[in-house]
């Protein structure tokens, strides 16, 4: 074959791979509708929460770990800054291929990894992470104390978690009204957002030996959790 033809065919081939690559990342996208809101109103506050986890506990470098990550838009995130290995769990296998999709989009791969797994039996050894975050996932975990439990499990001792729900307080006010607005929208339709305040009663329920309860202006509860 001529080396013209050659070139050409295989130019055709690359654009063929990137047609059927666009359709599925399209199909994904479709099938996992929180992708519209990550890369919509709720675009700034990943970064924002990195940055603040990053300020708030010195992460640098280590293992974190993001339960219920969805698309990984805070995995993505915290991999970008710091020198962290970021594992994206999510239970849900549409998600987790749209979350692997991404990553590779980003140039992330390798440093954010994703993985299908239960929250109530996470697919982690014990002491496993420098960090864990968990950020809106708890409310839809069908046993909360067994979920926080697991957190604390793949925690290497020294380590901490974060686990709850709220904006930080690093997004611009603007935005976080906005969002704090939505929220409480959102709270009062029949399947929407379930209240965190007993979060540390169900600490003390799984046996946590150190954690503070931690709430935010308007809208949002936390537990640190120390190993």
């Amino acid at each position: 074959m001529p080396q013209r033809t050659l070139c050409a065919a295989l130019l055709g081939c690359v654009s063929l791979l990137h047609a059927v690559n666009a359709d599925y990342l399209d199909q994904l996208k479709e099938k996992v509708p929180y992708y519209r809101t990550m890369t919509g109103r709720f675009a700034p506050l990943y970064p924002a929460f990195a940055k603040q986890m990053v300020q708030d506990y010195g992460l640098k470098a280590g293992v974190a770990v993001d339960v219920g990550s969805s698309c990984g838009g805070f995995a993505m995130e915290l991999a970008r800054q710091t020198a962290m290995k970021v594992y994206a769990i999510d239970i849900d296998t549409a998600t987790v291929r749209l979350c692997g999709a991404l990553v590779d989009q980003a140039e992330l791969t390798g440093r954010v990894v994703p993985l299908e797994g239960d929250a109530l039996d996470l697919p982690l050894r014990d002491n496993f992470a420098d960090f864990v975050f968990s950020r809106g996932s708890i409310p839809f975990w069908p046993d909360q104390v067994q979920g926080l439990k697991e957190c604390y499990r793949i925690l290497k001792p020294g380590g901490v978690a974060y686990v709850g729900g709220g904006f930080g307080r690093l997004l611009d006010p603007e935005i976080r009204a906005k969002l704090v607005r939505d929220h409480q929208n959102w709270k009062k339709k029949p399947d929407g957002w379930q209240d965190l305040d007993d979060l540390d009663k169900k600490a003390e329920q799984a046996g946590l030996p150190r954690f503070r309860f931690l709430t935010e202006p308007d809208v949002g509860w936390w537990l640190e959790i120390r190993k």
